[in-house]
């Protein structure tokens, strides 16, 4: 049986090989609050699957690795479900391929380093009216009562996951830090893997920008969300 390191990685990352992951962007700064800013502006039409690919940051602009990171359309080989429905939300939240429901378009940028097991995801969801904000608010709510749980996903053992808070800077129409682990006894030392998540919201579309790591993947740069949200902006003109 695969470590469930790498099958965690293939529930976000399908298309791109997972024997070996690599660094992403980290920041140490958590001195901002989490918080929801004042709108910005939806965008006046739906993006399509086509403009969220191209909207994605280049795996040059980051310094990735161009041969062992992959752009494309989201696909939906892993699922996780979650033991308890109203912890669903946030797993969909934190990828939108746990969804029962795809949305109309997504498109996902898996980026790696040249060595090492760490990896960065930016994911850009087009929502149907109203469904963005229903996701956001919805995953919130659930941390109340999902710090945590438990969630299933291809006949593996099942995974426990824990969600919390995390402080980033507030942009777009809503802002939303997360930091959440995933452990299983199939784990040598139980975790399997850690990530820190900034979901933003701009009108019906969600930017989701997440750095992976064993222990510590630090929240993902402010000027990395910025530079994502500076093409999807570009994108929807």
């Amino acid at each position: 049986m695969r470590s469930l390191r790498l099958i965690v990685a293939a529930c976000v990352l399908a298309p791109v090989a997972l024997t070996a992951t690599a660094c992403g962007p980290k920041s140490d700064d958590k001195s901002s609050a989490t918080a929801t800013a004042a709108p910005t502006g939806a965008a006046a039409k739906a993006l399509t699957q086509d403009q969220l690919v191209k909207a994605l940051l280049p795996v040059k602009e980051l310094q990735y690795d161009e041969h062992r990171s992959s752009l494309g359309p989201t696909k939906t080989e892993f699922r996780f479900t979650a033991d308890k429905p109203a912890c669903q939300p946030l797993l969909d939240l934190s990828d939108i391929r746990n969804a029962a429901t795809p949305p109309p378009a997504s498109a996902t940028g898996a980026y790696y380093g040249t060595n090492g097991r760490e990896y960065s995801v930016i994911q850009l969801t087009q929502f149907g009216t109203g469904q963005a904000a229903k996701a956001m608010t919805s995953a919130e709510s659930a941390l109340g009562s999902c710090a945590a749980f438990k969630a299933t996903g291809s006949g593996h053992a099942a995974t426990k996951v824990t969600f919390s808070k995390a402080a980033f800077k507030a942009k777009g129409d809503a802002t939303l830090g997360l930091m959440a682990t995933f452990s299983s006894p199939e784990c040598g030392e139980g975790v399997c893997e850690t990530r820190s998540y900034v979901v933003v919201r701009t009108g019906d579309v969600i930017t989701l920008v997440s750095n992976s790591a064993l222990k510590d993947p630090g929240m993902p740069e402010e000027g990395i969300v910025d530079k994502q949200l500076d093409r999807l902006r570009t994108a929807a003109k």
